[in-house]
């Protein structure tokens, strides 16, 4: 199967879970039923007035990832494939690629049909400063995660860069909801060994064991530079690029959107330090003084153009949540999956829980005080809302242990996200 990847903004979820914003479009084109085009053309699209939906692959089963406006422009982006009786054909959106059924899309150079609406172009990109990480990364402790942001380079290349010894490198994909992961020296991968594309996004984790111990963020001695202004992403987005400046004001300031809030990964702590805008200080992890100015930064875009008030709750994807603080996450699962060492709090768990529902994708485990409450976790890739449907001995206090349907998936999220991660509890 060929990928093409188009902007990965990736984190995982898994036994343990820390806090960041990501968003990433990675889109499959089947070996077997796509086929190219002669070249990238310029369409437009044809819908009588309704939005087109563009989908991670070919054919209704497709998991939509964005309605485009009637009217808008696109470019074809060279391949074509045949599902569920359609010719469907693989364009480019702004930032964004998918497929949409060839039948609502005409050539640029046609004349312009009457659209009920008035077209929506999607918003502008800006190119960031910088839009690669210098090799070798940040060296994080033995057992320990770092991130990077690449272009045109191999997995292979990106692992013998590294001044030690790598145990994994992952890139998030958005069309599966899963790690695709490169193993140095193993003969199956889920990444190939083509050249990645612009401005991806790596998770490499050391081999060894993570210290019990270890240090606090330290604060940057300069916060000269000049601010990156990254790609725009569509509203509840994610943009991810270099800081350019070590002025968290100057950053949020300099880009082309409202931002909701700021992410990055702190190497040496080993943690996720979020800043959301117009929060108290003291409620922010990332403060003045703690970005690096060649930070990779993960950039939400609010879904409103409000920025909530000091100390009112802050919204996410336009719900109010209040929170409950750092918590300890875990996940549980129904089949175990392909890979030794993927295993959580156990597997088996395929059944009804305690609600009376069957597991499935958003249900967590809770302190039974909890039952029916639902949350979000401060920086989960797929932005998901929790909710609080089964209990069990172990799980206590603040605790959530997180469903997922294999251990692999599981395991994924708990190689990059951590250990802990803010709760944030979604009120009326």
């Amino acid at each position: 199967m060929t990928r093409i990847i188009a902007h990965l903004f990736g984190l995982s979820r898994g036994r343990i879970t820390a806090g960041f914003v990501v968003a990433a479009f990675l889109l499959a084109v089947s070996a077997s039923g796509a086929r190219g085009v002669e070249a990238a053309s310029g369409l437009r699209v044809s819908a009588q007035g309704d939005c087109l939906r563009l989908r991670a692959d070919a054919g209704f089963s497709g998991t939509v990832i964005g309605c485009i406006p009637d009217g808008s422009s696109l470019v074809g982006a060279g391949q074509q494939a045949s599902a569920d009786g359609l010719d469907w054909i693989l364009v480019r959106w702004g930032e964004v690629i998918g497929w949409a059924a060839s039948q609502y899309l005409i050539e640029e150079s046609a004349p312009p049909a009457p659209a009920a609406t008035t077209p929506v172009p999607p918003a502008p990109s800006v190119a960031a400063t910088r839009v690669s990480t210098t090799l070798p990364l940040r060296e994080p402790p033995a057992g320990g995660l770092t991130v990077g942001l690449v272009s045109f380079v191999t997995p292979r290349a990106v692992a013998a860069a590294q001044p030690f010894e790598v145990a994994s490198l992952s890139v998030y994909d958005a069309a599966t909801g899963r790690f695709m992961t490169y193993i140095p020296g193993s003969p199956v991968n889920t990444i190939g060994d083509d050249s990645l594309p612009a401005e991806t996004v790596v998770f490499i984790r050391r081999r060894g064991d993570l210290p019990t111990t270890l240090p606090a963020p330290v604060p940057v001695t300069t916060m000269a530079g000049t601010p990156s202004a990254l790609a725009t992403p569509i509203p509840g987005g994610t943009a991810v690029g270099i800081a350019g400046t070590g002025d968290l004001a100057a950053f949020v300031s300099a880009q082309g959107f409202a931002v909701e809030s700021v992410s990055v990964w702190d190497t040496a702590s080993q943690r996720w330090l979020s800043h959301i805008v117009g929060a108290p200080e003291f409620a922010n992890t990332l403060r003045t003084g703690l970005l690096n100015a060649d930070s990779v930064v993960f950039a939400k875009r609010s879904v409103t153009a409000v920025t909530p008030a000091a100390g009112a709750p802050v919204a996410s994807s336009g719900l109010n949540t209040v929170s409950y603080g750092p918590a300890a996450i875990s996940f549980y699962y129904c089949t175990p999956g392909a890979r030794n060492g993927s295993a959580g709090d156990g597997g088996g768990f395929c059944g009804y829980m305690a609600n009376g529902e069957r597991v499935h994708a958003g249900a967590a485990s809770c302190a039974a005080s909890y039952m029916g409450q639902r949350f979000l976790i401060a920086g989960d890739p797929l932005n998901r809302i929790y909710t609080c449907k089964d209990t069990g001995g172990a799980v206590t206090a603040g605790h959530r242990d997180i469903w997922f349907a294999d251990s692999d998936e599981g395991g994924d999220w708990w190689r990059i996200v951590g250990t802990t991660a803010e709760i944030r509890v979604i009120v009326p």
